[in-house]
């Protein structure tokens, strides 16, 4: 494990399909592993992984799908 490249939060960020901001607030609120090299937080493939396996699945979108041919709400005036 010592020798697994190490990568930056960009690099982490690709790969987990999310900002590079979003990769950081993670890292800071504990929910992603993390290592420091100097004053930058780097991650292994390993703890990646990791957040995968147990991170709620995003499918996107601002909310629930209507069935076809429901109304859409009325946007308040």
């Amino acid at each position: 494990m010592a020798d697994e490249k190490l990568l930056t939060a960009t690099e982490a960020a690709q790969i987990l399909g999310v900002s590079r901001a979003r990769v950081s607030l993670l890292a800071k609120q504990g929910r992603l592993g993390k290592q420091i090299a100097g004053r930058y937080n780097v991650f292994t493939h390993a703890e990646l992984d990791a957040y995968k396996a147990q991170a709620p699945q995003n499918k996107g979108g601002k909310g629930k799908k209507l069935p076809a041919g429901t109304p859409r709400p009325a946007i308040p005036a």
